[in-house]
């Protein structure tokens, strides 16, 4: 059992639709990827590909509420790099860095958080860096868990 929880974060996809973290989740359960610097793409990029095609995943870069001002510009940057059928599942957040790195009990930026959330916000399961082969398995278990 996780002590993490899921912040309420408003966001918006690379295809310009507002969502709401957990609310807007497009499935229940769902992962959650919070990634905190631009160099954790690679990990980001490694967990969606280890989880496997059909799992439901939403990337949420976190930036602080500073960059909100140039949101255009770097979702821009993001979805000229990110493939069409990818765009809807990036969800960018500006929020409080330290806020949601408590909620996700996380206590720096250093690493990616994998987190199985659900709609109401609960947490089921928590990974974090790079996916290793326990991880992923123990991540697809609590997806699959009632």
């Amino acid at each position: 059992m996780s002590a993490a929880r899921l912040p309420r974060l408003e966001a918006r996809d690379l295809d310009g639709s507002d969502r709401l973290l957990p609310d807007d989740l497009p499935a229940d359960p769902c992962v959650v990827i919070l990634a905190f610097r631009m160099r954790q793409q690679g990990d980001v990029d490694a967990w969606v590909a280890a989880l496997g095609e059909g799992t439901p995943v939403v990337e949420v870069p976190v930036l602080g509420r500073k960059w909100r001002r140039v949101r255009g510009w770097i979702e821009g940057g993001m979805a000229s790099g990110t493939p069409g059928a990818a765009r809807a599942r990036v969800w960018c957040a500006y929020a409080p860095v330290k806020g949601v790195l408590a909620s996700a009990g996380q206590r720096g930026t250093g690493q990616v958080a994998v987190l199985v959330a659900e709609r109401d916000g609960h947490v089921r399961a928590v990974a974090r860096g790079a996916p290793a082969p326990a991880a992923v398995g123990a991540v697809k278990a609590a997806l699959r868990a009632g």
